[in-house]
């Protein structure tokens, strides 16, 4: 599978980067360059486990951050991944500032991944309706990916989970589709592989 990089998925919501950024479930992959050039002052990266320097370990559900401290919280490919996430979303609110930016990424149309677990997706009223249950008004969902990347996910892993012969017959024909048809299809709003929501504290 080919995507386009993370930081040309992050370009569409650079307005949104500022001040103090929470970079929550932020993995191993620092994109603090990136968001330091979209506006941010101050990066805290934090998340379970974390190979990024400096980087603070704890859970999502229950962080060591004042109340409104951050003027922006970033959730990339996370929430599917979390068990209780009601409880993740009401401190993520909570240690958001009013009138701040929560951007989360979250797939829709995609196959199970275990990373370590994989408990659900999202439609973009589903988003909606999450953020009202907790104080957050929608600003926009944006799309991410194409249907090379919705359509080759779903046929790789099927093939992988049949076995056989399947997986050598499929991947010429997805590695080529999402090899040319990489970017983001900014004219499929419903269905999407993935969105990022851009919610904000009122």
């Amino acid at each position: 599978m080919h995507f386009q990089p993370l930081e040309w998925e992050m370009q569409q919501i650079r307005r949104y980067i500022k001040g103090k950024v929470l970079n929550a479930g932020c993995g191993n992959r620092d994109v603090g360059d990136t968001l330091r050039g979209f506006g941010a002052r101050e990066i805290i990266n934090y998340d379970l486990e974390s190979s990024i320097p400096g980087a603070i370990l704890g859970p999502l559900g229950e962080t060591p951050f004042a109340p409104g401290e951050f003027d922006t919280v970033l959730c990339n490919a996370v929430l599917e991944h979390v068990p209780e996430i009601e409880c993740v979303m009401r401190e993520l609110t909570r240690v958001l500032k009013y009138d701040g930016y929560f951007v989360a990424a979250v797939p829709f149309l995609q196959p199970y991944h275990r990373v370590p677990s994989d408990f659900r997706r999202y439609t973009s009223e589903g988003l909606e309706e999450m953020g009202r249950l907790h104080g957050l008004k929608t600003i926009e969902v944006l799309p991410v990916h194409s249907i090379a990347q919705t359509l080759g996910w779903i046929a790789w892993e099927w093939a992988r989970e049949k076995g056989g012969w399947r997986a050598f017959a499929v991947y010429p024909i997805v590695w080529l589709s999402t090899r040319l048809f990489y970017k983001t299809d900014m004219k499929v709003r419903d269905n999407a592989n993935a969105f990022q929501v851009v919610y904000t504290k009122i």
